[in-house]
């Protein structure tokens, strides 16, 4: 099936969104006037200051919601959301798993979907323009496309650019690409579990107490490891890979060797791919069975 992938980024989304196009998304999504009256009073007359060498200037603050708000990316994503259903992409949409799709979005995180080039052409630039009269604007430079084999090479632009072609994109923290090779992705989760445990080396090196380290191990390490875990669609050969990984952090946050990790009479599975299974285990496996704690 021909796929053609647009990845968009928008320059500086949250901070240039227009506050006008946020009530009205709001209230075209039935949110209650109430709600909606209170958003306008906390978005009127709002500014900010900055102290230039000691000098405190004030600046009017008229568009873009506020960052760090928990209430932020809800306002984003009901603008945005206003935005796709204006536009009228019914005809450009790929089939995936029974059903018609046309674009992928999660807050800022987009991703356009066609069949060919000349409809992402299309598809693009009727988002810019939409895009354009709310306040937001596409980084070019960064916004990305990618399209299978089934689809025939050709320049891919907008509005005078050429947008850049990629074999692999990393979207909402997971690398993906046409051939689904996990490959690249287990890579980047391996150099992000060990990064993880350098951040608590120093922790773990001052402890002796096993609990402690294996609940460093649980807390810091395994979720870095196994993020997105869920969308995997592992074969043996990956799930020994993830397996050597875990082993390895495990036996040097306990000072093991290969031929004194212990926990293996104990039949105990590693972490990923019991995580899959339903059972959770934690390391280390002395501790698991009852170890020593010191």
């Amino acid at each position: 099936m021909p796929l053609c992938l647009k990845f968009i980024d928008l320059k500086k989304a949250f901070d240039t969104v227009e506050t006008e196009a946020v009530l009205e998304a709001l209230g075209n999504q039935g949110v209650p006037t109430q709600y909606i009256r209170i958003f306008r009073e906390l978005y009127s007359n709002f500014t900010t200051r900055i102290s230039p060498f000691y000098d405190d200037i004030t600046i009017d603050v008229r568009r873009g919601v506020r960052q760090g708000d928990t209430v932020s990316p809800k306002l984003f994503t009901a603008t945005l959301k206003e935005v796709m259903r204006r536009l009228e992409w019914d005809s450009m949409e790929v089939r995936v798993d029974g059903r018609l799709l046309h674009h992928l979005r999660f807050a800022d995180g987009i991703v356009l979907r066609t069949p060919n080039i000349s409809q992402a052409e299309r598809m693009r630039a009727d988002f810019d323009d939409a895009c354009g009269k709310i306040g937001l604007q596409l980084n070019l430079t960064k916004t990305m496309f990618m399209r299978n084999g089934w689809v025939p090479d050709a320049p891919f632009s907008l509005n005078g650019t050429t947008i850049s072609e990629c074999s692999s994109y990393v979207y909402l923290g997971r690398e993906v690409n046409m051939m689904n090779d996990l490959a690249p992705e287990l890579g980047r989760r391996k150099r992000a579990a060990w990064g993880a445990y350098k951040s608590i080396e120093d922790v773990v090196k001052k402890t002796k107490n096993i609990r402690l380290r294996a609940h460093l191990f649980n807390t810091t390490v395994l979720p870095a490891l196994t993020y997105a875990s869920e969308t995997w669609a592992l074969r043996k050969q990956d799930e020994n890979a993830v397996s050597v990984i875990e082993r390895s952090i495990e036996r040097v946050m306990l000072g093991l060797t290969r031929l004194t990790q212990e926990g293996r009479e104990y039949g105990v599975p590693p972490y990923v791919i019991s995580r899959r299974s339903g059972t959770l285990p934690c390391m280390p496996s002395r501790v698991r069975s009852g170890g020593p704690d010191t």
